[in-house]
């Protein structure tokens, strides 16, 4: 009897986790932020940025970022069982996916001078502006909630689907992000 048992929860187990993997990327949270770029191109570089009381080149920016949890990268010692509880310890939220299209790039008229700075060649300056101000959206994501949103959003969904197969009590918890 303790032979059957025990070889019952493992691969109870095995289940779960393969049924939680196969929802791999689960993308919980998908925020579009806009951001003004703006500064001075000229001849000495990009140290005015931001700070430029006269900026020559001004354009509206959109950046969409999808921030959830892989699951595929629970491991089955990630899930304890035990009767009609279970706990589970899933990975850290992270980005999934950053977009900051040039398509979403919006130059703001009249103030932008984008026609001279493209005949003076200056492109590569512009170019510095965006990914200094992709830097600065991805710096400020962690002040905007969505890492929270995410956590909330995955532990509903997973509360849901394992008190569908059965468990009473339900424990999620996750792991701190060691990117950072």
């Amino acid at each position: 009897m303790v032979g059957f048992t025990s070889c019952k929860k493992p691969q109870d187990k095995k289940f779960i986790v393969t049924q939680v993997r196969s929802a791999a990327k689960l993308a919980t949270v998908e925020a579009v932020m806009t951001k003004i770029v703006y500064g001075e191109i000229n001849d000495t570089g990009l140290r005015k940025f931001f700070t430029s009381s006269n900026p020559n080149v001004v354009f509206n920016t959109e950046a969409t970022v999808k921030l959830g949890v892989d699951l595929s990268k629970i491991r089955n010692e990630d899930v304890v069982v035990k009767g009609d509880s279970i706990t589970i310890f899933l990975p850290a939220v992270e980005i999934i996916n950053f977009s900051y299209p040039h398509e979403k790039y919006h130059e703001i008229y009249p103030i932008s001078e984008f026609d001279e700075i493209k005949a003076k060649n200056k492109s590569e300056k512009l170019d510095e502006y965006f990914r200094l101000a992709e830097l600065e959206i991805r710096k400020n994501l962690p002040r905007l909630g969505l890492v929270e949103q995410a956590k909330s959003k995955t532990t509903l969904f997973l509360e849901g689907f394992l008190a569908q197969q059965g468990f009473q009590n339900i424990e999620i918890r996750f792991k701190e992000d060691t990117s950072n």
